[in-house]
């Protein structure tokens, strides 16, 4: 399975009518860039053998990579996994289909940027 499997079932829940859609759409749009930023971190050559499955643990490991860009992933990541609590956690508070499309934006432009870094290191 791919982590873009993700983005793409998030893109179909947030075609549903219900809070719980727009959760269940934020979550998994998250997870596809969660899921890709590991599989970066993964495939750098001064990266761990297996970074594991720790979010705060890949969202560090990208803030510490001297690279730039792969930086600013960390940063984005760290973003999109508070949007992705409050979609899972926060029940008290409201989740619209706005925030479900905000996450989903903010994960997919991580995927994209994570797709490019890929080819690139394949060069």
């Amino acid at each position: 399975m791919d982590a873009k499997e993700f983005l793409i079932s998030a893109q179909e829940m947030m075609q549903g009518e219900r809070e719980i859609d727009y959760r269940n759409a934020g979550s998994r749009a998250y997870y596809g860039a969660f899921h890709a930023c590991r599989m970066l971190l993964e495939k750098l050559p001064h990266s761990q053998a297996s970074i594991g499955t720790s979010h705060q643990r890949v969202i560090n490991g990208l803030l510490s990579d001297p690279n730039k860009q792969i930086n600013s992933l960390g940063n984005k990541l760290a973003r999109a996994k508070d949007f992705r609590q409050k979609a899972n956690y926060q029940l008290n508070l409201k989740f619209s289909r706005y925030e479900a499309m905000r996450l989903f934006s903010l994960a997919q432009k991580i995927y994209d940027e994570v797709d490019d870094l890929l080819l690139s290191l394949k060069k």
